[in-house]
Order: C-alpha cells, then structure tokens, then sequence
C-alpha cells in the first residue's frame, strides 16, 4: 500500500508533500504546530488537532512533567538523526523528491536548539576528557554516578507537583504558561513577571507596556509582537523567536538573548544594558559574536 503524504498549510503557504512520519517528525521539532492545516489534495483542509493519528505521543502529554523529559529527549533525538543524514549521499529519489521548494522556514528556537546540539556533539575532546579515558575507570564511573545523583534530584526540584501548565489562566505574575498558545492575544500591560512561558506561542500577540521581568521566555515565539515599552529586564529569552517583533522603547537590561533571532525587529530607543546577545541573529541578519553583550559584535 502506498503511504498516504500530506500538503501542510500555514499563513497561506503551502509545503510538502510529506509522509505521516514527517508530520510528526516536524511537530516535535516546532516546525508544525497543533492548529496548522493539513491535506492530501491541497484542496480540503483539516487543522492537525483535528487528525489526532498525526500527533505524536509525546506532544499529547506534554502538560505533565513525564511527558515534558519525554518531549525533550524526543527533540534531542531527531536532532541527532538529523545530523547523522547528513553523511553520506541520499537514494536517487530522495533526491528527487527534494527538487523545489517543499521544506517550510523552520522556526528560531528550533534552528538554536538544533544548533546548540551539533556545538556539543561537535566539541573537541579536552585534556580531562583524555584523562577519564586513562587507566583510572573507577573515577570516572565515580563521576558519572555523582552528576546522574545530582541531576536526579534537580529534575525533583524543578518539576515539583503544582508545576503543571494552565492555559486557561488568566495573565498574572508567575503564571504557568509553558507551551500554551496565545497567539494575537491582548495583554497590554498585564503583569507577567516572573511568569513561565517556556516555548509558548505569542505570534501577534500585543504586549505593549506588559511587565515580564524575570520571566521564562526560552524558546518562545514571539514572531510579530507587539512589545513596545515592555519590562523585559533580566527575562530569559534563550531561543526565542522575535522575528519582526517591535521593541521600541523596550527594556531588555540584563536579558539573556542567546539564540534569540531579531531579524526586522524593531528595537528604536530599546535598553540593552547588561544583554546576553551570544550566537543570536540580529535584525540585519547578522550572527552576533559569542561574547556580544549589550550590542551585536
């Protein structure tokens, strides 16, 4: 039997087509997301929510802590497979089926996190990594109980019971809204600081004057926001997508925008004092240094 391929749909472009593997493939990796449309004929069109079969299982309990490691560990692994493809030269009709433009932009926070993980992969063996290796096996074994030990305990602390997002929480300080979709959202002046929002989706949304500081932004998307004169101080925004956001007049002293993409971003009379600006993309396209802080060097 042939495998059925699917059209996806998002802001009116059309890419594909893919296999049910792909689909799933690319939710887990934030290129597609629950309320995006899918097709067989490019004709009739179903929002992926609606085709509960397509969604993978690790993208259904995201709302626990389980299924948040589980969803990580996920994304890892498709990034690791990514990175092996790219050895070796693929079938004849992969090739094939590459020729035009079937592969959508992906999005800034999957683009960093893919690229934080070949860092890592791609690092150099150092001195001590030589030395565990030597004739001294019981350290090692040692170490390696020790930081399993630690992170085990640190995996307790950070998904403790009550951590659980809710989307249908109103906008307050310290509000958990990991994941969660708020896309074109009013939040004008709303106070979020200290809030959780780690890999929400905020596309369009209005922030002017809402106060964030302190919040977890990482992997965001805030692609076409309004943030004019937003608190954004010592706000995590490792990852995030800010894509045409507007920032003017923003405050972004001390803010960690590793990762970040800014490209068309407005940031007329924003405060930067202080912001982490490693490896993110600037508003002119520009890869900022590695120890860029407070401007793009």
């Amino acid at each position: 039997m042939r495998p059925t391929l699917w059209f996806t749909q998002r802001d009116g472009r059309v890419c594909g087509p893919f296999p049910e593997a792909t689909i799933g493939r690319f939710l887990i990796l934030g290129r597609l997301h629950p309320d995006d449309h899918v097709s067989h004929d490019r004709e009739t069109w179903w929002r992926l929510n609606q085709c509960p079969h397509l969604i993978p299982e690790e993208l259904r309990h995201a709302h626990t802590s389980e299924g948040r490691k589980r969803l990580e560990q996920a994304r890892l692994r498709e990034d690791e497979r990514l990175r092996e493809r790219r050895h070796g030269e693929p079938p004849a009709e992969i090739l094939e089926r590459r020729k035009g433009d079937r592969r959508c932009p992906e999005a800034a926070r999957t683009l960093s996190h893919r690229q934080q993980w070949r860092n890592i992969l791609d690092r150099p063996a150092t001195s001590g990594n030589r030395w565990l290796r030597g004739p001294q096996p019981w350290l090692a074994s040692g170490v390696v109980v020790s930081l399993a030990a630690l992170l085990l305990i640190s995996s307790a602390l950070q998904f403790e019971p009550g951590a659980v997002p809710d989307c249908t929480q109103p906008a307050s300080p310290g509000v958990n809204w990991n994941y969660c979709d708020q896309s074109g959202a009013d939040l004008r002046g709303v106070d979020l600081s200290g809030a959780s929002l780690h890999s929400a989706r905020l596309t369009r949304a209005r922030l002017r004057g809402a106060r964030l500081s302190t919040a977890d932004l990482r992997f965001v998307d805030l692609s076409l926001a309004g943030l004019q004169q937003a608190a954004l101080d010592a706000t995590n925004l490792t990852g995030a997508d800010l894509t045409r956001a507007d920032l003017a007049g923003a405050r972004l002293d001390g803010a960690d925008l590793s990762h970040a993409n800014l490209s068309g971003a407005n940031l007329n009379n924003a405060r930067l004092d202080g912001a982490r600006l490693r490896h993110s993309i600037w508003v002119d396209g520009r890869r900022c240094a590695h120890d860029s802080v407070g401007r793009c060097d």
